[in-house]
């Protein structure tokens, strides 16, 4: 049906348009069709590529973190181990979790600390482990089978994190106000449970570095050249320069007021008792005073294990040109340090030729519960069990990452 309009305008007006049977053109309403349909194609390809080009962008200026826990099932016991403590390492984004009777290693990511601060509070509790810097940067608690999460306060704050009494499954953090800090005792979700450790005038001041003492309580150094084992209402100073902590003694480089002649001394921590050691004392760098303590004494008490280097002490001469103590500290001999075993009866030194990286933690090395195997967390980011009895270092029968501190949970 067709329709015009007299309106003077010189053009036909279409209202309507009916066909019937052969009065449709062939094709028409079909052709119109494919064309409203690869317009509409065309539209949605445009979109999605955009949409891809834009996802691929930020896909590459945001790259997913690893998985978040996988878990290896070795499928036998590691190093021969029956009892139940297992082994923890922590790597520069990852949680390392080693369950050595069972067979199993489990890795949980946790992002990076936001700092180049090496002082990292690595502390082991019952169902959980922590990992927090010195420094006001975010920490994290990694609960067993679970994600890392954010500490929350007062765990979240600064200064260390020094682990507590075993049985108490605590730790000593920084509390009270600026005129008079303490170390208070608290759960690893941040609960007070026990003493206080405050210090007495003319001793050490907080905010000090602390370290554990081997004992559940704790070490401090103010910069004075000067370490105090400190405890709920006591404190004294520590002889020498402390090499190495462990549950039942210390492992001390005592040197005469000129620094010519110095040796290795063990020292009970828990009456100060001292017993000399025959031998030379251990090399650079605990000629005068070094921190924080970086050698670990097994549970049984027999055997130090120690990061040092092979290298002979500094000269008097050697100790005047470089400005004293301090600049000796500074300059140290240009040598790699691996670990050495001295026993602590005889005083023999034994190096085992595993290096270890110059930023030294308190935890780079730890003993387990029988005394039977040390684990080291090497320079090029291995983890290392070494035999106590024979001194043969191996690698974990398991693919791990690279870790930097390690700590037992008994």
């Amino acid at each position: 049906m067709h329709s015009s309009h007299g309106d003077g305008s010189g053009r036909d007006s279409y209202d309507e348009l009916v066909q019937f049977g052969s009065g449709r053109a062939p094709g028409g309403r079909w052709l119109t069709r494919i064309a409203l349909a690869c317009l509409v194609l065309v539209a949605i390809i445009t979109v999605a590529v955009r949409a891809t080009s834009h996802d691929a962008g930020h896909a590459a200026k945001t790259p997913h973190p690893p998985p978040r826990i996988s878990v290896s099932i070795v499928g036998h016991r590691m190093l021969g181990v029956t009892a139940g403590w297992e082994l923890f390492a922590r790597g520069p984004d990852d949680l390392v979790r080693i369950r050595l009777a069972q067979g199993t290693v489990s890795v949980t990511y946790v992002p990076p600390l936001l700092t180049a601060n090496p002082e990292v509070s690595f502390v082991i509790g019952q169902h959980e482990a922590v990992i927090r810097s010195t420094d006001l940067v975010p920490g994290y608690v990694v609960p067993d089978g679970a994600q890392a999460r954010l500490l929350t306060w007062p765990l979240a704050g600064g200064g260390p994190l020094v682990p507590g009494p075993a049985r108490a499954q605590a730790a000593w953090l920084t509390t009270g106000s600026p005129t008079s800090p303490a170390l208070s005792l608290l759960t690893l979700g941040g609960h007070p449970i026990g003493p206080v450790i405050r210090f007495a005038p003319g001793g050490p001041q907080l905010p000090a570095t602390a370290v554990s003492d081997g004992r559940g309580y704790v070490l401090v150094d103010t910069g004075s050249f000067t370490a105090y084992d400190a405890g709920p209402g006591w404190d004294r100073t520590v002889p020498g320069t402390v090499v190495a902590v462990g549950p039942t003694a210390w492992l001390v480089v005592a040197c005469n007021p000129l620094y010519r002649h110095c040796h290795n001394v063990v020292v009970d921590s828990a009456n100060g008792t001292r017993r000399a050691l025959p031998g030379p004392a251990a090399g650079y760098p605990y000629d005068f005073f070094s921190w924080p303590p970086t050698g670990v004494i097994a549970p049984d008490g027999g055997t130090a294990a120690v990061a040092e280097t092979a290298s002979g002490q500094p000269t008097t001469s050697e100790i005047a040109s470089r400005g004293g103590i301090a600049g000796v500290l500074q300059s140290g001999p240009n040598a790699v340090l691996t670990v050495h075993l001295i026993n602590l009866r005889t005083g023999a030194n034994r190096n085992l030729g595993i290096p270890v990286g110059a930023d030294l933690s308190d935890q780079s090395m730890v003993w387990s519960p029988d005394s039977r195997w040390l684990f080291v967390a090497a320079a090029d980011g291995k983890l290392v069990a070494v035999n106590a009895s024979t001194g043969r270092a191996e690698l974990l029968p398991a693919p791990l990452p690279a870790v930097e501190q390690v700590a037992i949970r008994a």
